[in-house]
């Protein structure tokens, strides 16, 4: 498995010329891209570094929209910016799948998404991609995303069975939201198309405040709520070296970019580095590349 990153706020101020070349120092394998940008591209190759994944062009949330002129859009854009993912070396497109309302109910956005994300994997498996779906459940209260739980899952596999729709596998979310990781990965690690190298702890006293709920008068942290935190891997609860384990035995071979939202690595370019760092550290010790 190569590790690398999703680009973290400190590229808006290094510059993403020289927030490469401080990768590749670093001692990480690749970057994810906002875009299929070729100019980006081409900086990461003469840095020697690789393209992660690379996020699914807007509209996004066509994918959840009952309006089908809103997919007939989002056909047209995919139809010129897949290939161009594909010609800059990703294999992954990465999303969250939002409806264009935070108060569509899920069950809803589950029978949009059975007659969009078909059309969807064709495009991606004529370009050699597949999508991988982000495990963060949106914003509260609705939390509208498809695709964090297990219950919405087997639907959308159930429904669009294309070995090209897939899973961003972050064990944060599934720890903040209850779900046993280790169960998911069980049932879910053939889907994996990409990972997020991000953990989750919780603060004992708030949770028994508020315990699933957001708190009432305001959050904490940065990444998180007053009762959880994200934080580094290594950090938190995640057994990293399990789930290493557990993506090889799953034939796993893509790759796994540091999501940088730790409150404590956050608010300086320089924690920021730090950070990263540690995080590199850990994943290169459970993947056995020390």
């Amino acid at each position: 498995m190569k590790i690398g990153l999703r680009q973290p706020p400190l590229v808006r101020e290094m510059g993403f010329e020289a927030f490469c070349a401080w990768v590749k120092e670093a001692g990480f394998d690749h970057v994810d891209l906002g875009r299929a940008d070729a100019e980006q591209a081409k900086i990461l190759a003469d840095n020697g570094l690789e393209v992660g994944s690379v996020d699914l062009p807007n509209p996004k949330n066509a994918l959840l929209n009952e309006d089908e002129s809103a997919l007939a859009e989002a056909l047209e854009v995919w139809r010129r910016e897949l290939p161009a993912a594909a010609e800059i070396g990703a294999k992954a497109m990465f999303t969250v799948l939002l409806p264009p309302d935070q108060a569509q109910p899920r069950s809803k956005s589950a029978d949009i998404a059975a007659r969009t994300l078909p059309q969807l994997a064709e495009r991606l498996e004529a370009n050699g991609l597949s999508l991988a779906i982000e495990g963060w459940p949106g914003g509260g209260p609705q939390y509208p995303a498809l695709g964090c739980t297990p219950e919405t899952l087997r639907r959308i596999f159930a429904d669009t069975p294309s070995a090209a729709i897939g899973i961003c596998f972050d064990p944060s979310h599934l720890v903040r939201l209850g779900v046993c990781y280790k169960r998911f990965l069980a049932e879910f690690g053939c889907r994996v198309r990409h990972a997020h190298g991000k953990d989750t702890v919780f603060n004992r006293e708030e949770r028994y405040l508020c315990g699933n709920l957001d708190s009432s008068f305001g959050g904490m942290y940065v990444c998180g709520d007053r009762a959880w935190r994200y934080t580094i891997p290594g950090e938190g609860i995640v057994d990293w070296q399990y789930v290493a384990d557990r993506l090889a035995d799953a034939k796993y071979e893509g790759r796994i970019s540091v999501e940088l939202e730790d409150h404590h690595f956050w608010q300086t370019p320089e924690l920021q580095q730090e950070g990263l760092r540690r995080s590199l550290a850990l994943l290169k010790k459970v993947a056995g590349r020390v």
